[in-house]
Formats: structure tokens, sequence, C-alpha cells
């Protein structure tokens, strides 16, 4: 396949179930790491145009840990990343300011669970475009 790839680093299989058939039905290479010891190494050798991130897998700082090591990393920093979290969802708590992602947290976009995943979809063709590479 040579469209655009969007490497998923969740630990949920519900959510990567949907999200990859969302994302393969509009073009796109779906790539999964099931959390931190195979993010970076799969987003290196891979090269994903965009990374869709949980905010919470095995620990609670999980995924501002694999996006620091990311934005950490020259092959890996210009990656977007679209992170997504239930933490609003199972306890009210909001990361996000009215829908912004807020200042301090450097992603593309900040989606709380329950997620659309046609909405999913759409946000990322907003940010790296159509599925399918167009020759140059």
């Amino acid at each position: 396949m040579n469209g655009r790839k969007v490497l998923i680093v969740k630990d949920n299989p519900a959510f990567i179930a949907s999200a990859r058939e969302a994302l393969e039905a509009k073009g796109y290479e779906v790539l999964v790491a099931n959390g931190k010891p195979r993010a970076a190494v799969t987003a290196k050798r891979e090269r994903p145009d965009l990374i869709i991130l949980g905010l919470v897998m095995d620990n609670l700082s999980a995924g501002c840990s694999i996006l620091s090591e990311l934005q950490f990393e020259e092959e890996t920093k210009q990656i977007p990343v679209i992170m997504v979290s239930s933490v609003t969802t199972a306890t009210g708590f909001r990361i996000d300011e009215d829908g912004r992602v807020p200042q301090w947290l450097k992603v593309e976009e900040f989606l709380n669970a329950p997620v659309d995943f046609e909405q999913l979809a759409e946000r990322v063709r907003a940010i790296i475009g159509n599925g399918e590479c167009v020759p140059v």
C-alpha cells in the first residue's frame, strides 16, 4: 500500500479496530503500536504521516511520556499527533479548554472519548490530506 500512514498508539482493542476500519475506508494505511516500548520504534521505522495517541494506557502518564519522546527525536518530532482520552468521560476532568487543545499539550488535536470515528478520519484528512498518495 502506498497511501499515507497513520500510527495508532493505544491499548484499547475496540478503539483500534474501529479507528482502523474508518481510516482504511478513507485510504490510509494503519499501523498499530500497543504502548510505549513499541511507539517510538515503530514511528522511527515507519515514518507515519500522523500519530493517534492515547493519553492513558498502561499508566497515567504513558501518553505524555510517549509524546515527549517522539518530540525529542529528530526523526519523529515533526509528525503531527492527535491525542485521544476518556479521562473527561470517566472523571469529568477536562483536559481540553472548551474544545481547544491546551497550550501545554503539543498536539494537533485532543479528542475526548467516546470518539466518533468518522469525525476522527475527517480530522486526520484535515491535518495530512487524503489517504491516497498523489504523485507529484
